[in-house]
């Protein structure tokens, strides 16, 4: 059996532990609304940061230099082809105006800060948060920009309020001057801040076994609509872009690194801005949960591609 699809599985049921401790937290009233609103304020602005922040903290090298600037570009087009799919699907099943931007954002943007991070760490460990880094640049930038004007066409952009709403955004600025220049914190300040930065994995599944315990999974899986574009984002856009970057990328994890973030699950944020921004919240929140829960067999799966 490959060896990467067994630590992949393995990895994936300590996650879905976590998750189902957060799922009967949440049923069991012992996580409500309130809390689960605190603990993803934590993760946003503190744990996921901090993570960010310590994968950065690598020797300099200009093969590493390198590699993270074509990882950037390569997801960021990445993220725009998913997007152009996400609207050509919801153009071929009908989708109503409300649907279709949540159908777009969700296939272009997979889940790289909630479930990505925890899956590389476990997996790939903080050689591979080093590139995942650079993808939640990328998603940062690339969803306040042109993910909120797929719901909002007269959206206006503004630099510093993008900066300002995304401390994993700033961490990464910060980080990488840190390793451009081969700064490093003092032993005691890097300590903490590796220690917050492990708290990321198991609170990010336990806030996602929350949110599933709000949904009415099986009303949930009931709703066919959203399965072409579950399809979309967990089999097809891996497949492609393992198949595309294979024969260019000679480097094994950073190759597993980006092929894995394309198969995580529509990102939560998909359900936050159909909300925001009037579109169909409720088909993008069964979009996420669908996604999330069947995202458990495809991404073992679909590491036995690499």
């Amino acid at each position: 059996m490959n060896d990467l699809f067994v630590v992949f599985s393995n990895s994936l049921i300590a996650l879905i532990l976590c998750i189902v401790v957060g799922y009967i937290c949440r049923r069991s009233q012992m996580i409500n609304d309130t809390h689960t609103s605190g603990i993803a304020e934590l993760l946003v602005k503190v744990a996921m940061p901090c993570s960010v922040f310590m994968s950065l903290m690598r020797p300099f090298s200009t093969e590493l230099l390198l590699e993270s600037m074509a990882t950037f570009l390569i997801i960021s087009v990445i993220y725009v082809l998913g997007g152009v799919l996400g609207f050509m699907l919801a153009r071929m099943i009908k989708a109503s105006p409300g649907e279709k931007p949540c159908f777009a954002f969700g296939v272009a943007f997979g889940n790289v800060g909630f479930m990505g991070i925890p899956v590389i760490s476990a997996v790939f460990g903080y050689e591979g948060l080093f590139y995942v880094a650079m993808a939640l640049a990328s998603f940062n930038l690339l969803t306040f920009t042109w993910g909120v004007r797929m719901f909002d066409k007269s959206a206006g952009l503004n630099p510093v309020r993008i900066l300002l709403r995304n401390p994993a955004l700033m961490a990464t600025i910060i980080g990488f001057g840190f390793f451009l220049t081969g700064l490093r914190l003092p032993a005691a300040l890097e300590g903490g801040v590796a220690l917050i930065s492990g708290m990321t994995s198991p609170i990010s599944m336990i806030l996602i076994g929350a949110i599933l315990a709000k949904q009415r999974l099986k009303e949930t899986f009931m709703n066919v609509r959203v399965l072409p574009p579950t399809a979309l984002r967990l089999v097809v856009i891996p497949i492609l872009t393992w198949f595309s970057l294979r024969w260019f990328i000679v480097n094994p994890i950073m190759l597993g690194v980006i092929v894995t973030l394309m198969a995580m699950p529509a990102a939560a944020a998909t359900a936050i801005f159909a909300e925001q921004y009037d579109g169909d919240s409720i088909v993008a929140a069964r979009f996420v949960v669908v996604s999330t829960v069947l995202c458990v067999i495809t991404v073992p799966l679909i590491s036995l591609l690499l």
